[in-house]
């Protein structure tokens, strides 16, 4: 009887474990809402989430992140850091192959390194506390620093450190290769074909690791450049998966709602997008922080997050993200007051000069944040008129820095150090690049105390340093806050496990399947 009920519990554990991976169902397409259509779908060339979304499924990463922020396999089987954390040595996936049959090695993961600690503004920040890169092993590789970097294993997501094949890019210029012209990644899925304007096309990849996965046949992600247009589409079964970046609010606890429809707010953990003006702090008037403090006084964040953004959103508390580590809730929030802007901008000196608001057509919501926005400042006595601009004449504009104010946001990747150290930082006002300081805030002595806070390892030394720059920061109001932006993503209940990492939209799509 005793080995009967040992039987029988051994069974019943086995069950246990297959039931989940038996109940998984090979076949099907599947429909992803799109927008704005990116550039590229080559990793790293371009930082707009579209992007990403797309690329994610051709190219992998060394890690992921589940919803507590914790890293996960995924081109990294098993990785080690020495007791200094000086070094750390990851153990790579050894059935991996490349989308035209090159077995992917550690050499991959040194080229990907030497790329983009060029080309991505965020790995540039730490390329100077890294001494070597090196492969150790036809599938092992290392890295050793030259001090302790409390954020590494959140340094190489894959907004930062994307893969992509040695063969292909070693010793070349990344951005004018060939190659960009037909993507080669390691991911679950290969491109297919790419009909601009219309759709982007991915196909199964049959030699996928072992075999099991994916699940799906294919990916269309289908360009829908308007907000009304993606709600009908995903009413009428068009498209499977929308993220509510991409519809009006109101629309989405409406489509939430339909039968067979079902909505996550879970795949945002890593990225807290963070909505926000870019300010240009070197052109005059804007060099008054006076001016700048009124306009984040003017604005009813408040309205912002109910009407802007129908209640998709939480009234933000200056540079770091309520969802980001070492944020701090005491710093100045900038409480609606239009008689303390009005008085700011009366002892700043501002002479009535028009000021230009350069937008991009983003969305709905976007544009009338803009004209909210013009509105709001014009009660307090700062005029301001509308840019708009297509996507790219937008991101040209922050790059060149010949704009005055510019609606954005951005990503926050976890930890200050990844996502928001480098927008402050003086040395990274880069030219050229709309990702970095665009603001041109200039302090050496808030450069001091980021460069600290970036570097040491004790987690309440971190805290003091990080509460310290956001006192700056905001005191100064080097941007002017708008929004801590909500994106629930919704999905036919006949798509199972699509959000399944801190990545959310942005991660493998390996595991998504469709009941049949």
């Amino acid at each position: 009887m005793k080995f009967k009920a040992f039987f029988l519990s051994l069974l019943a554990a086995w069950l246990a474990f297959v039931a989940p991976l038996s109940a998984h169902q090979y076949g099907g397409s599947l429909k992803v809402a799109l927008f704005p259509e990116p550039p590229t779908l080559v990793a790293g060339l371009s930082g707009l989430g579209s992007a990403s979304i797309v690329s994610s499924k051709i190219y992998e990463a060394l890690v992921t992140y589940d919803f507590d922020l914790n890293p996960q396999p995924w081109l990294a089987t098993s990785w080690e850091t020495s007791k200094d954390g000086l070094v750390w040595t990851f153990n790579l996936a050894e059935d991996a192959k490349w989308h035209d049959g090159v077995p992917f090695t550690a050499a991959d993961v040194v080229t990907s390194y030497e790329v983009f600690s060029v080309e991505n503004d965020r790995l540039k920040l730490i390329a100077g506390k890294i001494a070597a890169v090196e492969a150790v092993g036809e599938h092992q590789v290392r890295f050793t620093l030259n001090e302790p970097i409390p954020s590494f294993i959140y340094m190489i997501n894959y907004g930062n450190l994307p893969i992509i094949p040695a063969h292909l890019y070693a010793g070349g210029n990344y951005r004018d290769n060939p190659a960009n012209a037909t993507p080669i990644g390691t991911g679950a899925f290969k491109f297919a074909d790419w009909e601009k304007g219309s759709y982007i096309h991915l196909v199964r990849f049959d030699d996928y690791r072992d075999g099991s996965e994916p699940f799906l046949d294919d990916l269309y992600f289908v360009v829908i450049p308007d907000a009304q247009g993606v709600a009908v589409a995903f009413e009428e079964g068009s498209v499977d998966v929308v993220s509510a970046s991409n519809l009006e609010g109101f629309d989405v606890s409406r489509l939430a709602g339909l039968d067979g429809v079902e909505s996550t707010k879970h795949g945002w953990e890593m990225l807290a997008p963070h909505g926000f003006l870019w300010v240009n702090t070197q052109k005059p008037p804007l060099d008054s922080v006076e001016l700048r403090q009124a306009l984040n006084y003017a604005l009813d964040k408040a309205f912002i997050r109910d009407v802007v953004f129908n209640g998709l959103a939480t009234p933000p508390r200056g540079a770091f993200d309520s969802r980001t580590k070492f944020f701090d809730p005491s710093v100045n929030d900038y409480a609606y007051d239009p008689e303390k802007a009005r008085k700011l901008v009366a002892a700043s000196g501002y002479d009535g000069t028009v000021l230009k608001l350069s937008t991009a057509p983003v969305g709905s919501a976007w544009a009338r944040l803009a004209e909210y926005e013009v509105q709001a400042w014009k009660e307090v006595g700062i005029n301001v008129e509308l840019d708009n601009n297509d996507v790219g004449g937008y991101l040209k504009k922050l790059g060149d820095r010949s704009y005055d104010l510019g609606n954005i946001y951005l990503y926050q990747y976890g930890d200050p150090s990844v996502g928001v150290t480098r927008n402050f930082y003086s040395f990274n006002d880069v030219a050229g690049s709309p990702w970095n300081n665009v603001g041109r805030y200039l302090n050496a002595d808030l450069d001091a105390i980021l460069g600290k806070a970036d570097s040491v390892t004790d987690a309440d030394e971190r805290a003091a340093l990080y509460a310290q720059a956001q006192q700056i920061i905001g005191n100064d109001a080097v941007q002017v806050w708008t929004a801590e932006l909500e994106f629930p993503t919704l999905y036919r209940s006949k798509v199972r496990n699509l959000i399944a990492t801190a990545l959310g939209l942005s991660d493998s799509f390996a595991g998504v399947w469709i009941k049949q």
